[in-house]
């Protein structure tokens, strides 16, 4: 975390903690305790939560402080549901009109992923720039500004996807494919590609997002 400030440092230790489970759904998380525990002034602090509330990692508790949010496989569902078709329609136009300069760049972040494997929050960065070349090249104003939209909802997702080592191998291999079909300019395998990409990573987040306590219980 060299060169990163404070607020970033705390964000990211927060976040691992409970995409990791050492900090689990319901857990209180209080400002004034993590900055005695920390050391740190209570600014950052409050920031570092601000942030992960709107990555939805938090839920805010008024003057309680926040508690980490126990996620909803059924609005996980429905969440990767709507990428998986706005990602596919991106791709499909990606296809068509896609050059040189866009591919190499992709291929940048492919490599960047790649060597990434062991860094989850790292091949998350590389992840999304991968999928940001083929929006910028999707052309569309409203469905630039749709996948924006959804990108909040979707980042607690998509680490709980990447903590898990088999599945970010299996991403290099999706992107992998999902690259070869624009280079050959080939729509139909550019949507089906990412949609395959998308419905695999619904079905990991799903495995690793526990079930809510009263279904289990009718189960």
């Amino acid at each position: 975390m060299h060169g990163k400030s404070l607020q970033d440092r705390i964000h990211e230790q927060l976040r691992a903690a409970i995409l990791s489970g050492d900090l689990p759904a319901g857990t209180p998380v209080i400002e004034a305790d993590l900055s005695a525990r920390l050391g740190a002034s209570r600014t950052p602090v409050r920031e570092a939560l601000r942030r992960l509330e709107s990555e939805g990692l938090l839920e805010p508790r008024g003057l309680r402080g926040s508690v980490v949010r126990a996620l909803d496989p059924s609005e996980v569902s429905c969440i990767f549901e709507i990428r998986e078709a706005l990602e596919s329609l991106a791709a499909r136009r990606a296809a068509r009109t896609i050059g040189a300069a866009g591919l190499a760049e992709m291929a940048v972040r492919l490599d960047g992923m790649r060597a990434a494997l062991d860094d989850p929050a790292e091949m998350e960065r590389y992840d999304t720039a991968f999928h940001d070349v083929i929006l910028a090249n999707a052309g569309g104003e409203r469905l630039k500004r749709m996948l924006g939209d959804l990108r909040e909802e979707l980042i607690v997702h998509r680490f709980l996807s990447l903590s898990d080592p088999a599945r970010r191998r299996e991403t290099v291999a999706e992107h992998e494919a999902i690259l070869a079909a624009l280079r050959a300019h080939d729509e139909e395998a550019a949507a089906e590609t990412t949609a395959r990409h998308i419905a695999q990573a619904r079905a990991a987040v799903l495995r690793l997002t526990p079930a809510p306590t009263g279904a289990q219980e009718q189960a």
